[in-house]
């Protein structure tokens, strides 16, 4: 019998089971305050059944406040907001913990109104303002900024509080050497370097009680040139323990880190080995995070005493009732969280608020409450991507008889090809929720349907939803239906066979998918290099080329000055990694001239020429296959024919605009909620 589901404690607080909801900037207030939104959001999380919710950070005073929607605990005047927040999440058997970040050099006066501190002037990379090197008498301000803040958290009715001593934050400047280079008692050794937060510790302690449960935010390992170790974490960890620490919660990384920490492509529960390394140092529980996105991975981590609770996040923003349908064996019924960021991590870093691809209601829960229709109607849904579907399963929650046409063998869409590069597998669980549900809610589909007008005039719907889709972009190129020229698509769907020497014209986001999956074809299998490292046959280096690409030659052309750059901030920098990693040329900025199949250069037989200007210089490329990859335009040919013959007729998705499939699932949620 799994421990995932039975209670725990931190200290002498009891909490009913092992899953905790991570501390994350939701992006609902401007002013620092709780507002209804906030308790909206939080309440299906608590109804949904995870044990702890960790809210925050909240900056304990302004000089640490990182970004412009971080909660406030550094006036008297929060408390109220707070408890209302608190009162109303307790009624679900849930406990509570507010997270006190300040956020050091990594706080910008941009959003601070102040100047940066830190323990050492040095600049963060990305921010570069030059912080003040905290004075000892301004440390203990700080500390006593800390333990001001408990306190409102202790008013607040929060059941225990959370210190971010990690990823880069304040805190964590003072532990690691990366940025921490005094010569006081605050600086130097490990054992100094510890101080700022033993102290604070203390403090904490002896103004609220020892008996108040303190939980330790840590790296336990920085990613950064001299950064900590997971070994220094270790010892961190034992002492802060001693000093009254009641759990840590331990996760890997600072966000200036060049090694990823919260994307899809990175393999689930790649860093559990940090918080199994501390849980094996000290004697109170441990919290493990990161990469956790299905509830079998929990189970395995906590029964194989890997952590003792574990903690996720964005899970918790796809499916807030994820905890009661895996306890319940709804797994159907469970949106997987895929770690794209699109909705969560790249709104807010736009200045938006939290949002999910598709959990629609994430964020705005009391707007969007999916109601019965006042009246029973017959929905005709004409295309099966993933727009398409979510409007399907809203209309027939809402009673509605739903008809989903397809012209494919299967459903997704576009969406299908998303999943097919190397790393970005997640997606499918996308296409695979909304197909389990429209299924399970008796819509009726069809697929290698494709509709013309005689179609829906036998049908005979009240509404016509039109979800039909793009359809690859062919460029205006002379030679461009040479037989050598392929669409990406083809190539995904493995109708044709790709070439040594490989041209892609297009540096999108298709460019960069269908590059990676190209040259990952004929790569070793991971598995079989970790045979061969583990019997000293190939070095770590190898290993990663091997795995990384085969012996394919390929190269993007692409007319913008970058490629990648429909990829979301958190995601593009990685996808750019990985294109360099597989050795894949890329070449912008350029104009495409002409294909041609005729080549005097005997080597060069059998192999199309594409000739391309950069700089008003010619410039000619041989390849085995080129692949278009320039993206997608509406596919307008059946909407144009409906214009004025349907009395309710919607259009939705890329056959209105060429959009993301963020904003697809959304316009479909909000068409299958008006009708």
């Amino acid at each position: 019998m799994s421990k995932l589901f039975e209670p725990i404690k931190i200290g002498n607080l009891e909490i009913k089971n092992r899953l905790a909801m991570s501390a994350m900037d939701l992006g609902f207030t401007s002013d620092g305050s709780i507002n209804k939104r906030f308790i909206d959001f939080y309440v299906e999380r608590a109804r949904g059944g995870v044990g702890l919710i960790v809210v925050g950070g909240c900056y304990p005073e302004m000089t640490g406040k990182v970004w412009k929607s971080i909660i406030g605990l550094d006036k008297d005047e929060y408390i109220p907001g707070l408890k209302k927040l608190t009162d109303t999440l307790h009624k679900f058997d849930t406990k509570v913990a507010a997270q006190i970040l300040h956020g050091g050099r990594s706080a910008s006066s941009f959003f601070s109104k102040t100047h940066p501190v830190s323990p050492s002037s040095l600049a963060h990379v990305n921010i570069k303002q030059k912080p003040h090197a905290l004075t000892i008498p301004e440390i203990k301000k700080v500390i006593e900024g800390y333990v001001a803040a408990t306190v409102r958290v202790k008013k607040g009715g929060f059941d225990a509080v959370e210190i971010h001593g990690g990823m880069g934050y304040l805190i964590n400047q003072f532990l690691s050497k990366a940025t921490n280079k005094r010569k006081d008692r605050y600086g130097g050794s490990l054992k100094n370097r510890i101080n700022f937060a033993k102290e604070i510790v203390v403090a904490i302690k002896k103004k609220v009680g020892k008996r108040y449960p303190v939980i330790f935010r840590l790296s336990g390992a920085d990613f950064v040139e001299d950064g900590l170790k997971i070994d220094e974490s270790v010892v961190i960890a034992k002492e802060l323990e001693k000093a009254g620490v009641d759990a840590f919660n331990v996760s890997p990384g600072w966000h200036e880190s060049r090694t990823p920490i919260m994307l899809m492509a990175i393999p689930r529960m790649s860093y559990i080995f940090l918080s199994e390394k501390i849980k094996d140092s000290v004697n109170v529980p441990v919290i493990g995070s990161v990469r956790i996105n299905d509830l079998a991975l929990a189970e395995d981590v906590i029964d194989n005493n890997r952590s003792d609770i574990v903690s996720i996040g964005r899970p918790l923003i796809a499916d807030p009732e994820l905890p009661n349908k895996y306890k319940n064996r709804q797994f159907d019924d469970i949106r997987k969280c895929i770690a794209c960021n699109q909705g969560c991590f790249d709104s807010l870093l736009g200045f938006k608020s939290v949002s999910c691809l598709y959990n629609v209601r994430a964020g705005r829960e009391s707007e969007f409450k999916i109601r019965k229709a006042k009246k029973k109607k017959k929905v005709m849904i004409i295309g099966g991507g993933p727009g398409g579907m979510e409007a399907a399963r809203v209309a027939a929650l809402r009673g509605h008889d739903v008809h989903l046409f397809e012209k494919t063998d299967a459903l997704g869409g576009q969406l299908r090809y998303a999943y097919i590069p190397p790393g970005r597998e997640e997606i499918e669980n996308v296409i695979t929720f909304l197909e389990n549900q429209i299924r399970k809610l008796n819509v009726k589909i069809q697929l290698c349907k494709k509709v013309d007008t005689t179609t829906i005039d036998k049908l005979k719907p009240d509404v016509v939803i039109a979800a039909t889709g793009g359809r690859p972009l062919i460029p205006k190129i002379s030679g461009i239906k040479e037989k050598n020229v392929v669409v990406a698509e083809d190539v995904f769907d493995n109708k044709v066979k790709v070439g040594k020497d490989v041209v892609i014209i297009g540096g999108g986001t298709i460019g960069c998918e269908i590059a990676l999956h190209t040259a990952k074809i004929g790569a070793m299998e991971p598995e079989v290099a970790c045979f061969l490292l583990k019997n000293k046959i190939i070095n770590g280096d190898e290993a990663v080329e091997l795995t990384s690409k085969g012996k394919r030659n390929i190269t993007i052309l692409e007319m913008k000055n970058k490629i990648g750059g429909k990829f979301g901030i958190s995601t593009r920098w990685v996808i750019l990694k990985q294109v360099q990693d597989a050795g894949i040329n890329s070449i912008t900025g350029i104009k495409i001239k002409n294909i041609s199949a005729m080549s005097k250069l005997k080597k060069e037989k059998n192999k199309v020429c594409v000739t391309f200007e950069k700089d008003n210089k010619d410039t000619k490329i041989f390849a085995d296959t080129v692949i278009i990859a320039a993206g997608y335009k509406s596919n307008q040919n059946l909407t144009g024919k409906l214009n004025g013959k349907i009395d309710e007729l919607y259009k939705i998705g890329d056959c209105v605009e060429v959009r993301t499939a963020l904003e697809a699932i959304h316009e479909g949620f909000e068409v299958g909620l008006k009708i």
